[in-house]
């Protein structure tokens, strides 16, 4: 067995007591599980972390805390779609070479934080095959946070047997740490009106919603075919204000993480229609639906869904349930759809 040496002892350690303080600071306390996770991040200096559990019980915030109160500037937070498409990027220009890619996206940092870690592609397993020993080469210190345990990553019984040794690769050299206490918090959060969760989740479909919404049904000259990371997509809007699509073009086509982190960066509002129950939309569309509101999420984009009414109703997907919930639990943040005339908001005015 291949042993790693860290090319440099990490001093990574923060303060006992940065989590008590910073849940005090935030109007909370830490519950037994929180609690525990914290004293593993407070005591890691160096070891890398996996944090798993269910939608809402404050990884983030764990991770997000503990990567504040890091005594360096040589860190990265980023999430786990983000770093992928950006390695690619990196090694792509340096002719393939993972070491000089990770170099160039890297430089010098010293702690790498992932938040939403899953693997549901093979092409993506293949990759963590090879960069997770690179990064343990280079003495880079991890924290990941999950829904998933490290065994259930890649759970496609296609494929999960070769990820097998990469997941005993992860357990060996992270403490993973279930963090699963009873109380979910996002059900108990105060109500916002920006970002991601200013955005819509219409149902039913009656025919004066689309103006109650503010919003005009595109017409046929408005389409266009994009390319933005290679894969062509019809939108049936692409006004900067307002991207428009169907489900089955932007879900239902071959299309990918990195498709929906470029059309991000260039469109700040979107509308995506004709969204069907999950059960309906099949495994691979289902799985590209969790892609996107996982990446619309963290880059805090208003989206309208115009979905079926029995959209939350669905049962027997064939998704990872954790999946699922973490997707569920992000779309009941969103609001209804006005049930008397209003404007839904300046971003989303009438042209």
């Amino acid at each position: 067995m291949k042993l790693f040496r860290r090319t440099r002892p990490p001093v990574l350690q923060i303060p006992r007591g940065t989590f008590d303080e910073a849940a005090r600071a935030s109007g909370f306390a830490l519950d037994a599980r929180q609690r525990h996770a914290a004293a593993e991040l407070e005591a890691a200096d160096g070891r890398w972390v996996y944090l798993w559990g269910p939608v809402g019980r404050g990884k983030s915030w764990l991770m997000d805390t503990y990567f504040a109160a890091v005594p360096t500037d040589h860190k990265l937070r980023v999430h786990f779609h983000g770093f992928f498409l950006a390695l690619h990027s990196s090694i792509t220009k340096h002719r393939y070479d993972l070491r000089t890619g990770l170099d160039a996206l890297l430089g010098d940092v010293r702690l790498l934080c992932f938040d939403e870690f899953h693997v549901h592609d093979i092409g993506d397993a293949k990759f963590l095959e090879r960069l997770l020993p690179a990064l343990l080469d280079r003495g880079v210190m991890l924290v990941v946070t999950s829904n998933h345990p490290p065994e259930a990553l890649l759970p496609n019984p296609l494929f999960h047997d070769a990820f097998v040794p990469t997941i005993a690769l992860i357990e060996r050299t992270m403490t993973v740490v279930t963090v699963d206490g009873a109380q979910d918090y996002r059900t108990v959060t105060g109500p916002h009106d920006t970002g991601f969760a200013a955005g819509i989740l219409a149902t039913g479909g009656d025919p004066g919603q689309l103006e109650r919404l503010g919003l005009t049904r595109p017409l046929p000259g408005e389409s266009r075919l994009l390319r933005p990371s290679g894969h062509p997509i019809e939108a049936l809007r692409t006004d900067p204000d307002c991207l428009w699509f169907r489900f089955a073009d932007l879900c239902g086509a071959t299309t990918a993480p990195a498709d929906y982190l470029a059309l991000a960066r260039s469109y700040g509002n979107w509308v995506v229609s004709e969204v069907p129950t999950l059960q309906d939309a099949g495994r691979d569309a289902s799985q590209r639906f969790v892609n996107l509101v996982d990446v619309l999420y963290d880059n805090d984009i208003p989206v309208v869904f115009l979905a079926d009414e029995q959209f939350f109703e669905a049962t027997g997907i064939d998704c990872p349930a954790a999946d699922i919930e973490r997707v569920t639990s992000r779309l009941r943040q969103l609001r209804s759809a006005p049930a008397a005339p209003a404007p839904l908001s300046e971003e989303f005015a009438e042209r």
